[in-house]
């Protein structure tokens, strides 16, 4: 079992967390990923925002995926996918459908996510929706002031609302994710693993 906690910055302000629990037993993979953000103003709540998601694995074949999320403003998403005589069949809150071909989710644990093809089709977690994505691996860097070697990677797309993707992905020499940089509504969002970062007290 491996544990991935992550710290998650807004403009350099902390704003939450991403926590994975990865537990492999022989050819089977759970994931549990919890995510919770909460960020203020002045002491006023401006955006909540909490996702929960569980993903199992037969090898690198996804079996099962359920996943809730509850938005600032009262919007309630839903993703469930079941495999199924060959077939992913996907219920969520972006509508009803099968696919054949193998997805990736857009949990990014999977390191998978970043190899093959340079462009593929990623689910969106939150509410099943199909992303066309671009994969561009950036090279390998020290990252966390020089202690830890990670391949960079960048990942472009646009979600089915219209909104651009753009985000910088690292993971280290054991395939495990560990970095993550992004822009949400003009705010730069920055994950850190917890053990990494510099501002815990």
């Amino acid at each position: 079992m491996s544990e991935i906690y992550f710290n998650v910055y807004s403009n350099n302000n902390m704003i939450g967390y991403h926590n994975l629990i990865v537990d492999r037993d022989n050819n089977n993979t759970i994931v549990d990923i919890d995510i919770n953000f909460n960020v203020k103003f002045l002491g006023f709540q401006i955006y909540k925002y909490s996702h929960i998601n569980r993903e199992v694995w037969i090898g690198n074949q996804l079996k099962t995926l359920e996943s809730k999320t509850s938005k600032n403003d009262g919007e309630k998403l839903y993703c469930y996918i079941k495999k199924s005589n060959g077939r992913l069949k996907i219920d969520g809150t972006n509508g009803n459908f099968e696919k054949y071909s193998q997805l990736i989710p857009s949990s990014y644990w999977n390191y998978d996510l970043v190899t093959g093809d340079n462009r593929k089709k990623m689910i969106n977690t939150q509410d099943c929706s199909l992303i066309d994505i671009n994969i561009t691996k950036i090279g390998t860097e020290k990252i966390y002031n020089n202690t830890l070697n990670a391949e960079k990677f960048n990942i472009t797309g646009k979600e089915i609302s219209g909104e651009e993707i753009n985000i910088d992905i690292w993971y280290d020499e054991n395939k495990n994710w560990v970095k993550m940089i992004f822009t949400k509504d003009e705010n730069l969002i920055e994950y850190f693993l917890k053990n990494y970062d510099a501002n815990i007290e």
